[in-house]
Order: C-alpha cells, then sequence, then structure tokens
C-alpha cells in the first residue's frame, strides 16, 4: 500500500498509527518552530507519522509529555 501522494501540491502520506492523512511539510514546520529544525526527521525519518500522533512521543523526549499538554486545558496554544 503506498502511504504518500501528492494532493494540491502537498506532500500527504498515511500516518501509520492513526491512519489519518497529514501533510508532511507542515507537520515538519510545526515540530520544528516547537523545538528544534529536524527534530521530526530525526524521531520519524520515514516521515510516516501525523502530528498528533508524533507530538506525545517527542514531548516525552524533551520533558514536556502529553500529561502536562492535558494539564494545560483548552488556555495552551502550541503555535
Amino acid at each position: 500500500m503506498e502511504t504518500s501522494f501528492m494532493y494540491g501540491g502537498a506532500n500527504m502520506a498515511v500516518c501509520i498509527e492513526c491512519g489519518k492523512e497529514f501533510d508532511v511539510a507542515a507537520v515538519r514546520r510545526k515540530l520544528s518552530r516547537e523545538y528544534y529544525k529536524g527534530v521530526y526527521d530525526d524521531q520519524y525519518p520515514d516521515a510516516n507519522v501525523c502530528y498528533d500522533c508524533a507530538l506525545p512521543d517527542i514531548s516525552a523526549s524533551w520533558g514536556t509529555g502529553e500529561d502536562q499538554i492535558k494539564d494545560m486545558g483548552s488556555g495552551w496554544d502550541p503555535d
């Protein structure tokens, strides 16, 4: 099964964890702004995990895990 394709000029992929389609470049940009440039490629060299599934894993590596995100409630915006 092919996991990436072009859609509207974006490099779309299908997440191996949740099955959701996602824009690989957008996930790279968003995580690079939150952590450091290249963090997504360091963790997921095959670029096969969406932002929602990658965030808890990357956050855990940085000591800002999913529990802390939940504790922040709706008043926290990671952008």
